[in-house]
């Protein structure tokens, strides 16, 4: 009988055993590509994406920044790699590249990672710029998926005063900067395109995930058509010329991609939104201080920006000063897109001081639950993406206006039904406008 029952005990953990068995393998095999997590990740493959690029060379003492130098004798995390003067070495323009394993699909759709960082720090296997995560999920999702090493480094001027030193960044220097990026991001694209069959890509569901600078760039790369769309003065006097935004990498294949998610990013140039209807996902802060939720300037409160690092630098007697071309945020993309009536999604929370990079936010919402931010943001990235992916894009809507009136105390009003009319019962002459949710002014 204890035989029996030993027997009927082990057949009964190895049945049930197997039942979970099946089960795990069913909810895998029922699982929906680009939506759920379906396969293990490959390790990051290394490829060479252009080869001899002209990169600021940090080598070499007199081209090192006093600013960064300090940083780095001391032990802080350098986040400011700047340089004294355009001295470049060439170099190879290198990207990861991730796959979901045991996948068998020939024309899987591909997501091109930019990581943030002010386009003078970190990198493509950054995790505190959620680079690897984004790149990780998806490619378990079924992307093929890649983290660009775009190029980095901004140059500047050190005054003399009377306290220290004041460490400058000119407009053109950063605009430099920022064109070369844009030229990294153009080659990405175009791998993708030309080695498609080998990476078992379609090369019309090519998609870019950026993050701060990096939403920028994925802005820049859709909207921005040649070299004419920026300022002449990106090929400064005395400097040689960056060349044309296909000057690196595989040719003969387009570089714009096919969606793009901009993570609290901007354009230089909102004009340009207009040349392109690229669906857009479109995520920001209207507290954001380092890229402007509307109109404005990049890292326009330097010493938030850099926290700890900028009470360092005072010890010293030394202060950054930012100068940046006048960019236009998720805001003001929000409402020309609206205008043009193009498929886009806008989260932007209002009212929550949400500053720049919300991943690490969280409120408790009126029902007494946790929004998480970096959950919030990522599940809407992961959903609009799996619209691209599927060819499931909704139709564009128009947005909901809603009177928002401005008064004083001493005047008193009453909305009408729905939000649709309101009537001044106290006061005169007052001074109104209505705005859609995107913040637009549309009567006044």
């Amino acid at each position: 009988m204890v035989i029996s029952k030993n027997l009927f005990s082990k057949n009964w953990l190895v049945a049930l055993a197997f039942i979970l068995f099946v089960a795990s393998w069913s909810y895998a095999a029922n699982g929906v590509r680009y939506k759920d997590r379906l396969f293990k990740v490959s390790k990051a493959r290394t490829v060479t994406v252009a080869k001899d690029v002209p990169f600021l060379d940090s080598e070499g003492g007199d081209n090192y920044n006093t600013l960064s130098s300090l940083m780095e004798s001391f032990g802080v995390e350098p986040m400011m790699y700047f340089y004294s003067k355009e001295v470049t070495k060439k170099q190879p323009l290198l990207m990861d590249i991730y796959e979901p394993v045991d996948d068998n699909a020939e024309k899987r759709a591909a997501v091109i990672v930019c990581h943030g960082g002010a386009f003078v720090a970190s990198s493509k296997d950054d995790f505190t710029q959620k680079s690897v995560a984004y790149t990780d999920s998806l490619a378990a999702r079924g992307y093929v998926t890649a983290s660009l090493e775009y190029r980095q480094g901004v140059l500047m001027s050190e005054v003399e005063t009377q306290d220290g030193y004041d460490e400058i960044i000119d407009s053109v220097d950063f605009a430099r900067t920022v064109y070369k990026a844009i030229q990294d991001v153009h080659s990405a694209v175009r791998y993708f395109r030309k080695n498609a069959d080998e990476l078992k890509v379609d090369t019309n569901k090519i998609y870019i995930v950026g993050n701060s600078a990096g939403g920028m760039l994925a802005l820049e790369n859709i909207y921005a058509k040649s070299k004419k769309d920026f300022p002449a003065y990106v090929d400064k006097k005395g400097t040689a010329s960056l060349g044309e935004l296909d000057e690196y990498g595989e040719t003969g294949v387009g570089g714009h991609a096919n969606g793009v998610v901009a993570l609290w990013g901007a354009i230089h140039n909102a004009g340009l939104v207009k040349n392109s209807k690229v669906p857009v996902f479109l995520a920001h802060g209207d507290s954001d201080y380092v890229m402007p939720f509307g109109k404005g300037h990049a890292i326009s409160d330097v010493d938030r920006m850099l926290g700890e690092k900028g009470s360092m630098l005072k010890m010293f007697g030394m202060s950054l000063k930012v100068h940046t071309p006048t960019l236009y945020g998720s805001a003001v993309i929000d409402s020309i897109l609206n205008a043009g009536k193009v498929y886009h999604e806008f989260y932007a929370p209002r009212g929550f001081g949400l500053k720049h990079e919300f991943y690490d936010a969280t409120r408790t919402d009126e029902d007494g639950n946790e929004v998480v931010y970096a959950d919030s943001v990522q599940n809407k990235v992961f959903a609009f993406l799996y619209n691209l992916a599927v060819d499931s894009v909704p139709a564009w809507k128009k947005p909901t206006s809603i009177p928002m009136v401005a008064l004083s105390l001493a005047s008193r009003i009453t909305m009408g039904e729905d939000n649709r009319s309101f009537t001044v019962e106290r006061g005169e002459n007052l001074a109104y406008a209505v705005f859609e949710l995107n913040g637009r002014r549309v009567m006044a």
